[in-house]
This record gives structure tokens, C-alpha cells and sequence, in this order.
């Protein structure tokens, strides 16, 4: 278990929600969105509960190892979320045009390249 403290307060939450958290912040980091993620905290009473977290790349996070269950109730009660993509959406060319659309952003970035020296 993980105590995450943040700006306005803190929550406790599974050891993989939190590494998942803190690799999908870094990733968060280099887009200018701000998302949100729903993931299961533990409450006071014992009792978890869904809360929603803004992410953004502003967002900071400081976390502590926190008191709280066995690993396999952890691995039970607190799943890893689903994390919405962020950053630029596209696909992948495939085949011969990929080919020819690597040399093409190539030979333009070169040319970038090029001007900046002189």
C-alpha cells in the first residue's frame, strides 16, 4: 500500500495503481491535456471507494509505504485503471509507403537541420 500526499490532501491505494500512476503522470508530463482517472482508494473505515484524480503536467506527487492489507486482498480490491491516452493519436503505415513517408520526414528534417546551421 502507498500513501500519495498531493496538493489538498492524501490517499492510500495499491502499490500497482500507484506505479502505473506516477509512469502514466510521467507520460502526462509531456502533453499540455489534463486528463482524469478514476482509481480505488482506501478509506478510513476500511472500505474502498472510487475517486477521481485531474492529471496534468502540473500535477506533483509525493509517496510513502502506508500500513494496510495482505498482497493478494491488494491485488483484489485495488485493480489497475484504465489509463486514457494522451499525446497525439494516430496509426502506424505499414508496407512500402512506410518506406518512402520515413524517407520523405527525413529529408525535410535535414533540410530543417540544415538552415539552423548556417
Amino acid at each position: 500500500m502507498k500513501r500519495i500526499t498531493f496538493n489538498g490532501g492524501s490517499i492510500v491505494t495499491g502499490d500497482a495503481i500507484t506505479a502505473a500512476l506516477l509512469e502514466y503522470t510521467t507520460t502526462a508530463v509531456d502533453s499540455e491535456n489534463s486528463v482524469t482517472v478514476d482509481i480505488t482508494v482506501l478509506e478510513e473505515s476500511g472500505e474502498t471507494s472510487i475517486h477521481t484524480l485531474l492529471l496534468s503536467p502540473a500535477s506533483q506527487f509525493d509517496v510513502a509505504e502506508a500500513a494496510g492489507i495482505s498482497v493478494e486482498d491488494e491485488a483484489q480490491r485495488f485493480p489497475v485503471p484504465e489509463m486514457p491516452q494522451v499525446g497525439l493519436l494516430g496509426s502506424v503505415e505499414t508496407g512500402d509507403s512506410a518506406g518512402r513517408t520515413a524517407a520523405d520526414i527525413n529529408s525535410v528534417m535535414d533540410r530543417i537541420n540544415d538552415r539552423q546551421v548556417m
